[in-house]
């Protein structure tokens, strides 16, 4: 019996609820980051650290969680990480002192980890095949509007209500979808057999996801876009506009509103044109990675105080470029068999997010090494910038190297040869 045409939506629909909440607690130090340093009595590297943790952990949960989400299931990897980021915000709300608040995040950052790959599978479950690639863009869009509520609406609450209560009133919110998820969501339209994912072990299953060379490409795809999307946005992007440009906190938060903005604009975009025309999947991300390259010179090479509105562009521009980015788990599904789907989309996941480790890390070193040798603020923040910039290139060598050879499915193996397809799998996608 064919599941009600709305609700492959609707159980889709609150998995990407959980992952908007996720986005909003990963993009809040974007524009809390200048507050932070304040509140905890930091350097910029001890700013960064915030975000490396939490990234870090997040870019190494991604197999695990890949692996959980084929053989578990995604309703109990959603779960536990909203529970983990209800929990690491009321950490990070009451803290006031640095480990603490340390602690709060690494919380954060695990929960997340759980998210994305979690709703993806059940898409792959509830959706056939051929709308992947368009349900993959929606989820990166609602994930774009929780970014956009952590921008100029989360910093008018910190300013309004101050830092324990704007948190713990995330932290509750969170609480609450929470529990309507555990209630309301069936991760598919019928009772999932893993009987062949037991069958196989898990080191085959990695052998056969790294082999195959549309999961490579997604994952240097992922890490040139949406790592130079999360490098700027997670946390460094506010402490730039206003140290390098002189801009004020409320217009830092505005732009970093465009650059999210640009995310889900194309996100969405690139997701439609792809769903009905997949061949267009790999120029699409080669031609993003050209613009991500640019704009990220452009943050380097702009003089002091440039205005607002060319900020915006480039701004936008990165935001668009990370939307392209949500095309890389259409090429990584659509090179492996269903069953691995999770585990693939787990390993693409990790490119960008390993990329904004290495780049927050090293813009923060950079930015008090520079600062500490007399150079003057503005200047070191725009120099700073070329730590993301040299992992772009890198990425995008990667890219042009693996991108005619993506979204080719490998041979049957195993029972596939008898016939047997895991639902979802696109057969020479």
């Amino acid at each position: 019996m064919r599941a009600r045409s709305w609700l492959p939506w609707a159980m889709w629909g609150l998995g990407a609820l959980c992952y908007l909440t996720a986005l909003f607690h990963r993009m809040s130090l974007s524009v809390a980051g200048l507050t932070a340093q304040q509140r905890f009595d930091i350097d910029a590297t001890g700013l960064a650290a915030f975000s490396v943790v939490q990234l870090g952990l997040y870019a190494a949960l991604q197999v695990p969680v890949g692996v959980g989400s084929d053989r578990l299931g995604p309703r109990k990897l959603l779960l536990a990480g909203m529970a983990l980021l209800a929990g690491g915000t009321v950490v990070f709300a009451l803290a006031s002192a640095y480990p603490m608040a340390m602690a709060g995040r690494a919380l954060i950052g695990a929960g997340d980890a759980c998210m994305f790959v979690s709703v993806l599978r059940i898409a792959h479950n509830w959706f056939p095949g051929r709308r992947y690639a368009l349900v993959s863009a929606l989820t990166g869009m609602i994930g774009g509007l929780g970014q956009l509520i952590a921008t100029a609406p989360l910093s008018a609450l910190l300013a309004a209500r101050g830092w324990t209560p704007t948190f713990l009133i995330a932290a509750v919110i969170t609480v609450v979808l929470l529990v309507v998820t555990g209630f309301a969501l069936r991760e598919s339209p019928a009772p999932v057999h893993h009987e062949r994912t037991e069958r196989e072990p898990l080191r085959e299953s990695l052998r056969h996801v790294w082999r195959t060379r549309g999961t490579r490409h997604a994952l240097w795809c992922h890490f040139t876009l949406m790592g130079t999307f999360v490098s700027f946005s997670a946390v460094l992007g506010q402490p730039y506009l206003v140290g390098a440009h002189g801009l004020s906190e409320s217009t830092a938060s505005t732009l970093l509103g465009v650059l999210v903005i640009g995310f889900v604009l194309v996100s969405t975009a690139s997701g439609q044109l792809a769903s009905r025309r997949p061949g267009v999947r790999g120029p699409l991300v080669l031609g993003a990675a050209l613009v991500a390259i640019g704009c990220s010179a452009l943050l380097v090479a702009l003089p002091e105080r440039v205005s607002a509105a060319v900020l915006a562009v480039v701004l936008f521009l990165v935001g668009a470029c990370g939307g392209v980015s949500m095309l890389a788990f259409d090429l990584a599904r659509s090179s492996n068999h269903g069953h691995r789907s999770g585990l693939a989309t787990g390993v693409a996941n990790m490119g960008g997010f390993t990329f904004a480790v290495i780049a927050q890390f090293g813009v923060g070193i950079v930015l008090d090494a520079l600062v500490g040798a007399g150079v003057s603020a503005s200047t070191a923040h725009r120099l700073s910038f070329a730590v993301p910039l040299v992992l772009a290139l890198g990425g995008l060598s990667r890219v042009v190297l693996l991108h005619r050879h993506a979204g080719v499915l490998p041979p049957a193996t195993g029972s596939a040869r008898k016939g047997r397809r895991a639902p979802g799998t696109l057969a020479g996608a």
